[in-house]
């Protein structure tokens, strides 16, 4: 009992003592001897498994493929034979060869007849003889499934040294029942005495299936859990029914020489065993090809001694990494949690502050991420300040442009109004310049008095005033048309908006022009439910460069227009500016001309939300 409580304290200790030596480590230093005992588990495991294995594996693969390759290669031999004896018995068929070389053409009726019945007794006798075909040398010709033109070009493909001659894979397209088929052709000797003994007369070919040479190799490779196939001289893959979907990495598998080759591969995401063996009567290599997963089913014996390797080695590991979580992934997983805490700006816990227990990687880290929240709070309280101080100095700054350009509008349009009134009062009598006067005082009184946003109908009153004036000047020279919807008049809309617009046209377009003209001032809401007003006149419209350059200002979102730009246009350049500031993108000015037929100007004002002042 005392040996065994000083085994177990001395185990305490040693254990204390490995605790301690692997806290002072670094988490580096741990990961890599961590890293080198999983590696020496696990060489341990595969080698004590491969020698186990690599017996049965070698035993098993022999096993199966010469089983396999020689039931093929048997399977193959006696489907050939048959097909060979069938063709000599057609080959030297006495009708056939008098058919061939016959010269009355009645008598080779009558011949074709029974060759025809020979034909097709023939092809009963095999299962997969799609056609046979029998070509003369003068041109006669006889089949069953009208095959002629598709052999045509085979006939003289036949070396003489050969009986038999096996053309491999050919692609008959929909003639058969079968796209791909096999050809063999055969020549026909004359067999009578006289001067045609052992001469060519003919050739006779037969069309089969896979499956009438090859056999049924599918049963036998689902009876070994195989794939089995055919790679002919062309490197075309062949199964016991059709053609193969053509795979390039099993063309590669044909071997064109004598001999057998055996060798692994990885197909379709699996390991095979690969055996292949070339038979040159028919210039076709069969493959035989075993899951390598296949030749471990009788392994169990090492597969038990695998599982047990194994959960040793899943013990000793997942020991290890208890010490890895305790030390290293509780830290890790405690400061994640600290840290989603902080994306997610939960302020109440914002203020606190994460210690973590570990090594001393652990530690300085918790250290950086506490002197960075405190960088953070001290940076977002600047950024705060700075952003308050900006904004009142960009909203003053507004304010101040805004009252800047309406009250630029005052004094543009007192100094010409006062002008034309000095130029009345030296032409005409007191009535006029009393009317003008009194139009001009309302327009005064208008710009200075009041809300900075009006309703349109307000607006419109002071248009009116001021189109007074001018009659009082033009007289007749120009007319006035308003086409303004009932639903628009109560829009709310900035002061002073219209009358700078209208002064332009009468002015820059209306003025110059010798013959009587017209301004049309038309008001609607469109589909996005903005108020559309425009200012058209019929006056001298402006030339093409100075139209672009309005175009390029108006077009602008930020609502600058240059020096020079401004003072030659300060009534339209003050709206649009106004307009921009006032509801921002989207809004403002639109203007088209053309020289000489008029000038359209097209204001764009929202009718809902909040509107700035």
């Amino acid at each position: 009992m005392r040996a065994e409580l000083a085994i177990r304290a001395g185990m305490k200790r040693n254990g204390a003592i490995s605790m301690a030596l692997m806290r002072k480590l670094t988490i580096r230093s741990q990961i890599f001897v961590i890293s080198l005992l999983m590696a020496l588990v696990v060489m341990f495991i595969l080698s004590a498994s491969y020698l186990q294995m690599a017996k049965i594996i070698g035993l098993n693969n022999d096993k199966f493929t010469s089983d396999l390759i020689g039931q093929m290669k048997g399977t193959v031999y006696a489907n050939k034979d048959v097909l060979e004896r069938l063709m000599m018995n057609i080959a030297f068929n006495m009708d056939v060869q008098n058919f061939l070389v016959e010269e009355d053409k009645v008598q080779a009726f009558l011949l074709a007849k029974r060759i025809d019945s020979l034909l097709i007794n023939t092809s009963t006798l095999k299962e997969g003889i799609l056609d046979i075909v029998i070509l003369g040398a003068d041109g006669r010709w006889m089949d069953i499934a009208e095959g002629r033109r598709a052999t045509e070009s085979y006939q003289g493909a036949i070396p003489p040294d050969e009986s038999f001659y096996y053309y491999g894979l050919q692609h008959f397209g929909d003639r058969y029942a079968h796209e791909n088929a096999f050809l063999i052709g055969s020549r026909i000797k004359y067999s009578q005495p006289g001067e045609l003994f052992n001469q060519s007369i003919g050739t006779l070919f037969f069309v089969v299936s896979p499956q009438a040479l090859i056999g049924e190799i599918d049963q036998l490779s689902e009876e070994m859990n195989a794939i089995t196939f055919f790679v002919d001289w062309q490197r075309k893959v062949v199964s016991g029914n059709d053609a193969l979907h053509v795979e390039s990495e099993l063309q590669t598998l044909g071997n064109f020489r004598s001999g057998s080759v055996m060798r692994e591969m990885e197909w379709d995401n699996k390991r095979y065993i690969t055996h292949t063996e070339y038979l040159p009567e028919i210039k076709t290599s069969v493959v035989s090809m075993i899951p390598k997963d296949e030749l471990m089913r009788d392994m169990n014996a090492i597969r038990l001694f695998f599982i047990l390797i194994f959960i040793v080695g899943a013990i000793v590991m997942g020991l290890m990494f208890k010490v890895v979580t305790n030390n290293i992934l509780t830290p890790l997983k405690k400061l994640m949690t600290f840290m989603n805490t902080v994306r997610r700006g939960d302020l109440g816990k914002l203020r606190n502050r994460i210690d973590l227990d570990g090594y001393v990687e652990m530690s300085l880290m918790a250290n950086q991420f506490n002197d960075m929240l405190n960088k953070i709070d001290s940076l977002t309280r600047e950024l705060l300040d700075t952003h308050a101080v900006l904004y009142g100095t960009e909203l003053e700054k507004k304010k101040a442009e805004l009252a800047f350009l309406r009250s630029q509008i005052n004094p543009h349009f007192l100094y010409n109004t006062l002008e034309m009134l000095k130029g009345m009062a030296a032409v005409k009598g007191a009535k006029e310049i009393r009317d003008a006067a009194a139009s001009l005082g309302s327009i005064f009184r208008y710009t200075i008095k009041g809300d900075g946003i009006v309703p349109l109908h307000t607006e419109l009153s002071i248009v009116e005033s001021y189109l007074q004036i001018q009659r009082l000047r033009f007289g007749s020279r120009f007319s006035v048309e308003l086409s303004i919807d009932e639903d628009c008049l109560d829009i709310l809309v900035p002061k002073m908006i219209l009358q700078p617009l209208v002064e332009n046209a009468v002015y820059h377009g209306l003025e110059p022009k010798e013959e009587h003209g017209t301004l049309r001032l038309s008001g609607t809401i469109d589909e996005a439910g903005d108020f559309i007003l425009t200012i058209e006149d019929d006056g001298v419209g402006m030339d093409e460069r100075r139209l672009r350059r309005l175009q390029e200002l108006t077009a602008s979102e930020s609502g600058y227009w240059p020096r020079e730009d401004s003072n030659n246009s300060i009534g339209f350049s003050n709206v649009d500016a106004r307009l921009k500031l006032t509801y921002g993108q989207g809004y403002g000015l639109r203007v088209t001309s053309a020289l000489m037929q008029g000038t359209t100007v097209t204001m764009k004002l929202p009718t809902k939300g909040d509107m700035l002042r």
